[in-house]
């Protein structure tokens, strides 16, 4: 009978330590430039690994430690280094051995009274490790001072009162920069930009700003890095994640393809200021109007009041003699008065405009006009005039602004036209963007909250045109200037010539402008431009 004869090699190799080194093998490992060192597991009763014995080392792991090779071998892991357990290092060897997969950690230990680091490699082999030591504290002492100087640096951009971005270009395939990477950014931005610097850092500008390219702060920081040139500038900056403010940044380039941004959020201040500009324009306005009123008292208002006094002085001899032309003295002092009546209601018109300014409600041009059209009802069947109204728009302004508007520019449409010709007027709308605006069109008193953005603001286009006399084209905008007439007050379209000037004045106190267009005999041509919102 035979037995049969099972290898059992393979079954034992992975418990069956490698204790003995041959000559070979203990020349292959001092020839390695890493320290390397195999030990074995040592296990309690339970064979739990409780430390690890030092079997082979090579000559690199005798000069590192400074102790003879004979004193290595048998050495337990925790009686060469003591901080073993606690730094973790000992349970990733076990964790090698468990598990037989390599495990690489950095770990320090002082060496002649230096702390040296160590970039471990832990490779299982049967019940030990294979340990490679490669002495990383050049490179870990470089990392340490680059720490430092990141943290002194951090400190130093952290004491300004300023916030502070550094950048690097994102440049395409082509060259083109087509973003910007914020690398660090101080304790600053959080109150300029409401974001904690832990949320811009490692991030892309355009990602967590998207504005920059509206408001024209991305070209600006690509042209301060491709010229190297210092710059700063404030402009406006709003975005779709709500942040909406005013900055005043410089920007320096320091180094190729690095830029630091300094800059603060002068919202507050900005505002002031233009509020400030506006209330300085408010008042150089109001004193042009205290101007004109004062031209109007000493010359049109006294006209009819001296009239008035040469009527009655006449009146007053001619009925001590003759009472022939009697009434039509007083017919003439009794005109003289009308007019003096319109001219001074006009003027206390035009003087309320400048001055009071309630809080404008939603009104409905459509009702609105409606309204115009049937206080001037009369004038309209006495002239057979035809006046179109198109579908318009529900605004937000001053009713009874908005109605003297439109009752000035209707009744002017009546008044300025040919006897035998019916009047025809038209009212039309549209809306228009900034780019459709006519050139040389200016919003004297555009409102501080629609300044900065006219790029993007749309507009209601109202247009009144008549098919009356008209008027030459040099006269376009002389007509808008308080008392300036261009008919005889005694001819048939007599005025104040206050009634474009109060039509100007409404349309810029809803911060928009007006235009007219004429060909004398071609009939007259108003556009009015009011900002969708305001």
């Amino acid at each position: 009978m035979t037995t049969p004869i099972r290898n059992t090699t393979a079954e034992r190799l992975p418990t069956q330590p490698l204790r003995e080194p041959s000559a070979m093998m203990q020349a292959v490992m001092d020839a390695a430039r890493n320290c390397l060192v195999y030990c074995v597991a040592v296990r309690d009763e339970q064979a739990q690994i409780i430390d690890f014995s030092y079997q082979i080392v090579n000559q690199k792991m005798v000069e590192l430690m400074g102790l003879e090779r004979d004193q290595l071998i048998g050495q337990s892991l925790t009686h060469l280094f003591p901080e073993a357990r606690s730094s973790g290092l000992f349970q990733r060897y076990v964790n090698a051995i468990e598990l037989q997969q390599s495990q690489v950690v950095e770990f320090s230990h002082p060496i002649n009274n230096r702390i040296t680091w160590f970039l471990i490699t832990a490779t299982p082999l049967y019940d030990g490790l294979v340990l490679s030591f490669e002495d990383i504290s050049d490179r870990k002492w470089v990392e340490q001072m680059q720490q430092e100087q990141a943290e002194r640096l951090q400190a130093t951009l952290d004491a300004s009162l300023s916030s502070i971005i550094t950048m690097r270009a994102i440049r395409d395939d082509s060259g083109q920069i087509i973003d910007f990477l914020m690398q660090t950014a101080n304790r600053a931005v959080e109150r300029d930009l409401f974001l904690p610097p832990n949320e811009i850092t490692g991030h892309r500008l355009l990602e967590v700003f998207p504005g920059n390219i509206e408001s024209g702060l991305f070209n600006f920081y690509k042209k301060v890095t491709e010229t190297g040139e210092t710059d700063q500038t404030t402009q406006y900056y709003t975005d779709e994640n709500g942040l909406e403010a005013w900055f005043t940044v410089a920007a320096v380039r320091q180094g190729p393809d690095q830029i630091v941004i300094t800059f603060m959020n002068i919202t507050e201040s900005k505002l002031q200021e233009l509020q400030l500009k506006k209330s300085n324009e408010d008042l150089i306005r109001s004193n042009e109007a205290l101007e004109q009123f004062a031209y109007a008292a000493s010359h049109d208002l006294q006209e009819p009041l001296r009239k008035i006094r040469a009527f009655c002085d006449l009146l007053r001899e001619k009925l001590g003699v003759q009472h022939d032309d009697s009434i039509d003295l007083i017919q003439r002092m009794q005109s003289a008065a009308s007019r003096m009546s319109d001219l001074v209601a006009d003027l206390l018109t035009y003087s309320r405009l400048s001055t009071q300014q309630p809080e404008p409600v939603p009104i409905s041009l459509n009702n609105l006009i409606s309204d115009v059209l049937t206080d001037l009802e009369w004038a309209i069947q006495q002239k057979k005039a035809v006046v179109e109204v198109d579908s318009l728009p529900t605004i937000k302004g001053n009713v009874s602004q908005l109605r003297q508007l439109f009752q000035n520019l209707l009744s002017n449409a009546l008044k300025f036209s040919y006897p035998e010709v019916p009047p025809y007027v038209r009212v039309s709308f549209r809306e228009i963007r900034l780019g459709e605006l006519p050139a040389g069109l200016s919003f004297p008193v555009l409102p501080v909250i629609l300044e900065p953005l006219q790029k993007s603001v749309r507009f209601y286009e109202i247009s009144i045109q008549d098919n009356g006399i008209g008027f030459k084209p040099e006269y376009r905008h002389q007509i808008f200037r308080a008392f300036q007439r261009l008919h005889s007050q005694k001819g048939p379209y007599s005025g104040t010539g206050l009634g474009l000037a109060i039509v100007k004045k409404v349309v810029e106190n809803h911060y928009g402008a007006i235009m007219a267009e004429s060909q004398e005999g071609q009939g007259a041509l108003f556009r009015i431009y009011l900002p969708i919102s305001h």
